[in-house]
């Protein structure tokens, strides 16, 4: 039901970021398909005021303009504007429109007419303008002046919006759809197109921009909101990341527990079985007429019973945290002696085992509990017997100088891998083998609590390994003054 509900879990936590994810992008397209709307209708206002306003100062070409206060009342103002687009817009099968603009010495006549016939005619219209005192040649002129005024205008001011992208122009006769002059590529294909609009008071030419691209502006009109979907898309996949990561480890936690459980189990038999095969064995073969027999059973029978309160003591004290909260009963104590009746009492285990230690002259005194200090040494014994089987090569060398004490535990065992050489001391960690069982049997509890109890003591330990070359565990410890 537990791996149920993991799984369903995880279920969870992947739709919801893929639910987050596609809300955020769907949000996000949205906006930028209403601010490319708002950036369009933006350039064509300008493009629409930039041919108003151009329209009025071509006024001075004439011989005469008139009034020209009046005139900037009346050809920049908002309603001319509404007005002329409508009048230019005006699509009507059969409808002519025209418009003509006369200047006096004490007036300006504007024209706007819109002819209705039965019957369109293929006469190309042309608007009337009076009164410019100008050849054709000069109007054409002018026309084309203006439309470079136009052109430079509309840089200055898209430039000013942010809009880099190149920008073209088509110029259309006057009353048709159709643009007779382009300076745009073959095969362009705009990002924006503009009406056309007048550019000119004389009502020759039409003009209208085209744009190759104008996303990049958008987008960085966009750039808080799509910084800010960014950043919530990353905390919510990084706080999605860590809620696995917990659930990871409490389904590490769990069959670590499991695990522990087991083996501990089958460890805590280990030792009762051989304490009743000695017990049985000194009864059965009447041992006690055989001192020096009699006292091997009961030394092996010891040591099982030792290791046994140590194993209970440890699974006690993990499972209850408090695995360092105990004091220490610390008192000048021989870290050779302590060893030396260690490796004594392994030895009548596996007698085929080679464990040198060599004792120095002088001995290697620290302030340390001697409970504490020989169980790690039992500890890091017991593993290498377990790991290295009856051919078991254990070098122990004990050094020291004016500061410390070293200990070396040098075995032929078959080496541990560099990626957990930290990983080892975690509480119920233990090297994974191929499959999912371990054939040697073990808590994962020993070297974390070997670690503890070092560090209580205000020493290190660490370890050299590769594997197929064997482990080395090197202890420090601060030496006594």
């Amino acid at each position: 039901m537990k791996w149920f509900k993991a799984k369903y879990t995880y279920i969870l936590i992947v739709l919801s970021l893929l639910v987050s994810t596609g809300l955020q992008v769907v949000w996000l397209q949205q906006l930028f398909e209403a601010q490319q709307k708002q950036l369009k209708d933006e350039i064509e206002r300008l493009v629409s005021r930039t041919a108003q306003t151009n329209s009025y100062y071509s006024l001075s070409t004439f011989t005469d303009p008139g009034n020209l206060l009046l005139a900037k009342q009346l050809f920049l103002s908002p309603q001319w504007e509404q007005l002329r687009q409508a009048f230019d817009n005006m699509k009507i099968q059969g409808m002519r429109a025209s418009s003509s603009i006369i200047v006096d010495n004490d007036s300006t006549a504007v024209t706007l007419s819109l002819n209705l016939k039965d019957s369109s005619s293929n006469k190309r219209r042309r608007p009337v303008v009076s009164s410019t005192g100008k050849t054709p040649e000069e109007l054409r002129l002018i026309d084309s002046l203006s439309l470079v005024k136009m052109k430079k205008t509309l840089s200055t001011s898209l430039k000013k919006i942010g809009i880099n992208s190149k920008a073209y122009y088509n110029i259309y006769s006057y009353n048709t759809t159709k643009a007779f002059k382009s300076d745009a590529p073959k095969g362009f294909k705009p990002a924006f197109v503009s009406r056309s609009y007048l550019y000119n008071i004389q009502n020759i030419y039409r003009c209208q921009l085209s744009l190759a691209s104008i996303n990049t502006v958008v987008w960085y009109r966009m750039r808080y909101y799509l910084a800010s979907s960014i950043l919530m898309i990353l905390l919510t996949c990084t706080a999605f990341y860590f809620i696995l990561k917990l659930l990871r480890s409490q389904e590490l936690y769990a069959a670590a527990k499991a695990d522990f459980i087991s083996n501990m189990t089958h460890e805590l038999k280990t030792p009762i079985a051989t304490v009743l095969v000695a017990m049985e064995s000194i009864k059965k073969y009447n041992l006690i007429n055989k001192p020096e027999t009699l006292q091997s059973y009961l030394d092996i029978s010891q040591h099982e019973m030792r290791r046994l309160d140590l194993m209970v003591e440890k699974a006690l004290n993990s499972s209850s945290g408090t695995e360092t909260d105990q004091p220490l009963n610390l008192e000048l104590y021989d870290v050779q002696s302590g060893l030396q009746q260690v490796v004594t009492a392994m030895r009548l285990q596996n007698s085929e085992a080679n464990i040198q230690f060599n004792l120095l002259k002088e001995p290697c005194f620290v302030y340390g509990d001697p409970v504490h200090l020989t169980n790690i040494f039992y500890n890091l014994i017991d593993n290498a017997f377990k790991y290295s089987g009856k051919k078991l090569s254990l070098a122990i060398t004990c050094k020291y100088d004016t500061e410390k004490v070293t200990l070396s535990f040098k075995d032929n065992g078959p080496g541990i891998d560099r990626i957990y050489h930290q990983k080892i001391f975690e509480r119920f960690f233990r090297v994974p083998v191929k499959g999912d069982t371990h054939d040697i049997k073990g808590s994962g509890l020993g070297l974390h609590y070997v670690r503890q109890i070092v560090q209580k003591h205000g020493g290190t330990i660490k370890i050299k390994s590769e594997p197929g070359n064997g482990t080395n565990f090197i202890i420090t410890l601060p030496i006594a003054s």
